[in-house]
Parts: structure tokens; sequence; C-alpha cells
């Protein structure tokens, strides 16, 4: 019997048709974008929310002020913090605050809808009684500045904070009053304001993408580079092995279960091999198009929003790689499934080889520090990795401004598809020799008479 490409597509067709009515698919394929969307979406809304609330208490602070520069300068104050938190979230809204003094000190203008927030200060002889006020609820916090403050800046903050995770903000109104009280009578008013807000107004500007003149630094597009290569990669990756994975549970079970056998009666095992290769594959890949269709309109939607574009180029290469990267892994999922008895032993083979595609994740630094360095351009050459390495070096280099040579994107296409092409061929082998195997999962020594066997 020879092969037939129309007994394959037949064969392509029902199992993408019986793969993609099935329930568990349907709900994987809705469930699973928003999941992580609301997931993340609530995550971050209920730690902003958080630290937001914790940073509008107000507050009665113990202090004790061993320095003895504060004497006489121990009255309460108020902490302006912005109603609606600026780009950047809870720690944009920490930075956006001021803090104003009473007592006859001028206060600094108050931002529009800012919201005022009362701090007590109360002076206590020793850290003993402050902290014994502490645990009876007296004071909300303790502040101890110590005797050596101007010369080793000690100050200790005591609270009973059982949060796991705190906000950069949550010291920035006692920060504020430590400088403004420390300074106040040496130093007018508008210079201390002014000290206030050198450290967040002091404008970077650096080479910009050509390298031909500066620019100012944009910290969103900063923060867009670690985020976009990485999102980009992960993508990637995911749907590779997810494509891999409908090939590799598909000729698992069907082993498994003897229907081989009898399909074996009608088709040969190249019909097989290719029809589930295009239609449980075509499975995968339509589960991850949505996943990725979904997580591209809300990249794109965020980077709109803060004035970054993604490359077209971007977009063509991330197909080249992932149809040369599926149709890789997707082979050696197909050899695997054919050669072992059951489904869980060949989703612990399938282990070792789908950890190469998330290896370039492990050196996500320097890749993205150094996209051109000898690290970088080995593992975008290395065909196991090369998809995603690749990936991560282009949407870096898209951001920076780092240039990839062409050639080196050129060998790892040409590399990629060449081992695709053998790794298909010799999974084809082992797939029409191995699908009768039963009771003993094949050694490597077997496995490789098995290739040389024509």
């Amino acid at each position: 019997m020879k092969f037939s490409f129309s007994r394959s597509m037949i064969i392509a067709r029902r199992e993408y048709m019986t793969t993609v009515r099935r329930k568990a698919f349907l709900f994987s394929l809705i469930a699973t974008p928003a999941l992580v969307f609301l997931s993340t979406f609530f995550t971050g809304k209920l730690a902003a929310d958080d630290a937001r609330a914790h940073q509008r208490q107000a507050r009665v602070i113990a202090v004790v002020d061993s320095s003895g520069l504060y004497e006489g300068t121990i009255k309460p104050f108020e902490f302006t913090i912005a109603a609606d938190p600026p780009p950047g979230g809870a720690a944009g809204a920490a930075q956006s605050a001021t803090a104003g003094v009473t007592a006859g000190t001028p206060q600094p203008p108050k931002p529009s809808g800012a919201v005022v927030v009362p701090m007590v200060m109360r002076p206590y002889a020793s850290q003993e009684e402050a902290l014994d006020s502490l645990s009876a609820g007296n004071v909300n916090t303790v502040l101890v500045i110590g005797a050596d403050f101007l010369g080793a800046g000690t100050v200790r903050r005591y609270e009973n904070d059982t949060r796991v995770f705190t906000s950069s903000g949550d010291d920035r109104a006692l920060r504020q009053w430590l400088l403004r009280n420390l300074l106040a009578a040496q130093v007018d008013s508008s210079r201390i304001d002014r000290v206030l807000k050198l450290g967040r107004s002091t404008d970077l500007y650096v080479p910009n993408r050509t390298g031909t003149t500066y620019e100012l630094k944009d910290d969103a597009k900063e923060l867009t580079g670690f985020f976009l290569p990485f999102i980009v990669g992960m993508l990637l990756s995911v749907s590779i092995i997810t494509g891999g994975q409908y090939l590799l549970q598909g000729v698992s079970e069907e082993k498994e279960t003897r229907i081989l056998e009898s399909l074996l009666c009608t088709v040969t095992p190249d019909d097989l091999m290719l029809g589930k290769l295009v239609g449980l594959g075509g499975a995968g890949l339509t589960l991850v198009g949505v996943w990725v269709a979904a997580g591209m309109v809300l990249l794109g939607t965020s980077f709109a929003f803060i004035k970054v574009e993604l490359p077209a180029m971007l977009a063509v290469m991330g197909l080249l790689y992932f149809l040369l990267g599926y149709l890789f892994y997707a082979s050696l999922m197909t050899g695997i499934g054919a050669i072992t008895n059951n489904l869980r032993e060949a989703q612990q083979m399938a282990m070792m080889f789908t950890m190469l595609n998330f290896i370039p994740f492990y050196a996500l630094a320097n890749l993205l520090n150094s996209p051109n360095g000898p690290l970088a351009v080995g593992m975008s050459l290395f065909p196991p990795t090369a998809a995603t390495s690749m990936m991560l070096r282009l949407s870096a280099g898209s951001m920076t401004g780092a240039v990839i040579p062409l050639w080196q994107v050129a060998t790892s296409l040409g590399l990629l598809a060449l081992t695709a092409f053998v790794t298909l061929k010799l999974s084809s082998k082992v797939f029409r020799l191995g699908l009768l195997l039963y009771g003993k999962t094949p050694t490597l020594p077997e496995i490789m008479k098995l290739v040389r066997q024509k």
C-alpha cells in the first residue's frame, strides 16, 4: 500500500473535528485567556488598592528623638497624596505625594483632587515607652531617631504591619517630615520642596535607536523593553509545546487502546502520521492561536497607551519561528508517542525535550542586556532553543535599538528548518516501526536500530 495524501487529509479532518468538538477543548479555549486576564487584573488591582488604602490611613506616630535635632518640631502635619494614581500604579502614586508642615511654615501647593491625610506626631521619652504604646494600640507607628543621626543616619520604624508585601512609598511621609524639620531652621521652604522633588525630577537623556542624537529616556518604554521580549518568547514557547502535546496525547492514547492496529489495516503509517500531524497539530494551533490573538489584542492596547509600536517584522519572524519550531517539536512528540507504551511514559520522556524550549528564559537577563553577545548568538543558532532565543533577541532589539545581523537570523532559520526536516524523517521511521511495539519501551540502542532500518 502506497502513501496517499487524500487518505492523510481524511484522517486529519477527522482528528481535528473530533478534538475541537470536545467540551474540554472549548473550555480551555475560552476559560484559559479569561482566567489569565482576570487573575492578572484582580491581582494588580487588589495590590494597588491595598497599597493606596494603607498610605491614606490617618496615623498617630510616636517619635523618640535621641539626637535632639527635632526638639520643638514634633507637631502634627498633613501628608498630601494624589486622589487617582498616575501611570505606574501605587508606586507612582506614592512618588507623586508631598508632605506639608504646620506651625507657621508655608504649605506646598496640593495637586488637583488630592487627598489630605493627617499625621499626629507624639514625642516619647524612650523607645520602651513608645513600643508599649504601640502594643496597646495607642499609636500606629514608632519612629526612633538615633543619637548618631547626622553621622550615620540611623532611623528605625516599628509598626504592627503583618502584610507580606509592602509598598516602597509607605514611609515617604515620615522621610519628608524628617527632611523638612531637619532643614526648617536653616533653609527656606521653596528650597526644601526642590530637594524633596530632586530625586525624581532629573531628566535622563540617552542615545536614540540610531545613535545619532540623544532623547529623553521613557520609563514606560524601558519597562516594555523587558516585558515585550518576555511575553513574546513565552507565547511562542507555550504555543509550540501545546501543539506538540496534542500530538503526543493523541498518538499515545490510540496506541494504548490498540486503535492503531485497526487503522493500519486500511492506511499506511505515513498516511497516519501526516494526518495526525496536520489534524491534532491543527487543533493545538487553533487553541494557542486564540490565546495569542487575545494576548496580542491586550498587548496592542497596552502598548498603544504608552505609545509603543509593535514592529510588523517582529510578527512575521514570530510566525516563521513558530511554524519551524512547532514542526521540530511536533515531530519529536509524534516519535515519542509511537515508541512509548502509555501516556504517562510519553509525558515523562517528552519533558526532557520540552524543557529545552524554555532554557532561554534562564538566561533572560543576558539575552536582553547583550542581544549580540556570544551566549545569545549561540542559543539562537542551536535548533532546540533557536525559536525562543531569537525572538527574545529580536524583540529586545526592537525596543533598545540593537541590530541583530541578518546573517544570524537567516542561519538560525536555516538550521532550524534543516533540523525540523531531519527530525520529521527520523520520527516517521520510528513511528512506522514503533506503532506495534507493546509491553516494553525500547532503549536508545533499539531506537537507533529502528532509525537505521529502511
